[in-house]
């Protein structure tokens, strides 16, 4: 007969056999969203997921923690709270005027992800959400401390200072100071937020031994027309990263989704001998001075054909432009189904591939 522990226990689990496939078609959506499309990816999604959350809830209800995981029954209840509400809030979504909806979704999803994160010691299901498949068989030494690592690990939030915007960082929990890290800077859309945006990087930081920083741009997108405003900001924040953390200096990267894939632009022009290589997705090459010392910068330009927010010609004009000013390295891929949104599968199979075949960046 089971103990009320071991009753408690396989009902999460069950929820998590439930939750996996919804948090995988809701990453899904979130990369293959089409504004123009909305009925239908509102289709699709309630077909998958139907009444999914009122039987999740349904058996909460019913279910009472054993004592001492009255914690951990209240951050699952939240999780799942948040993700019904990502669901509900899309599905609400009108094709008149979806941004609003959309952008309520995109947080409580996010929310829904780091409780869910938060309890992944529990969660041996969900744990595949959290890294590459191919990682997956590695799940014990990811997680494994090193001993006498004082500084913390795992996802960080820090607030503004006068210095600098707020930021997230993803720092992998088997962290070992006694060598050197690669960092990602990762630069969120407009309107967007770091914390948001750090959740694309996770599983193949995780996995592959990167941290993630994502910094909030200082106003509501990037300081596209005075750069140096958030570029001082980043900056900053890289300082504070570099006094704290064990950063390989020769490998260090800078990426972004459309505002954010046009101020990695901005930033890898302005600080060339910073960066290892820069990515910009779903970006807009501006009307910067290009200086020749930049003409020597790895420049990995990702972009869909279906973009519905900047069409891909500028993509096409913006290399175009590097290969005829005499850049020795850029890379252009076009997608050919791909619209405009959150690049999960694109930062795994294209962007980080890309960052570590680069050579490590001779410093001095």
């Amino acid at each position: 007969m089971q103990s009320p522990e071991e009753h408690y226990y396989q009902v999460i689990h069950q929820q998590e056999h439930q939750l996996l496939p919804f948090l995988r078609a809701f990453e899904a959506l979130q990369e293959q969203l089409h504004l123009t499309q909305i009925a239908h990816h509102q289709q699709e999604l309630n077909h998958m997921v139907g009444d999914l959350f009122p039987s999740l809830n349904t058996a909460l209800e019913s279910l009472t923690p054993p004592h001492g995981h009255e914690g951990f029954h209240q951050q699952w209840r939240a999780a799942v709270a948040h993700l019904e509400e990502a669901y509900s809030s899309f599905l609400s979504a009108a094709e008149s005027n979806p941004l609003v909806a959309y952008f309520q979704s995109r947080r409580a999803f996010s929310l829904g992800k780091y409780f869910l994160y938060s309890l992944r010691a529990h969660l041996r299901t969900l744990q595949q959400y959290w890294v590459l498949p191919e990682d997956l068989c590695r799940w014990d030494e990811l997680e494994t401390p090193t001993p006498g690592v004082e500084v913390p690990t795992g996802v960080i939030h820090r607030p503004a200072t006068d210095a600098h915007s707020e930021y997230s960082l993803y720092v992998p929990e088997n962290y070992d100071p006694s060598r050197r890290w690669p960092l990602i800077i990762a630069l969120h859309g407009g309107h967007g937020r770091g914390d948001d945006y750090l959740l694309t990087w996770l599983r193949p930081a995780k996995s592959k031994g990167y941290l993630v920083l994502a910094p909030k741009s200082l106003d509501r997108t990037w300081s596209i027309h005075r750069p140096g405003l958030d570029i001082r900001s980043i900056l900053s924040i890289v300082e504070e990263v570099l006094d704290e953390y064990a950063i390989d200096t020769g490998r260090l990267f800078a990426t972004g989704l459309s505002d954010g894939g046009t101020f990695s632009y901005a930033i890898g022009l302005s600080c060339p001998k910073l960066f290892t290589g820069i990515a910009p997705i779903a970006g807009v090459l501006g009307p910067w001075r290009i200086p020749e010392e930049s003409k020597q910068l790895p420049i990995f330009i990702v972009h869909g054909a279906q973009d519905f927010i900047f069409p891909v010609a500028i993509a096409r004009a913006a290399y175009k432009l590097f290969i005829n000013k005499g850049f020795t390295n850029v890379t252009y891929t076009e997608l050919p189904e791909w619209g405009h949104a959150y690049p999960y599968s694109i930062n795994e199979t294209l962007v980080l591939p890309w960052f570590e075949h680069l050579p490590p960046r001779p410093l001095g």
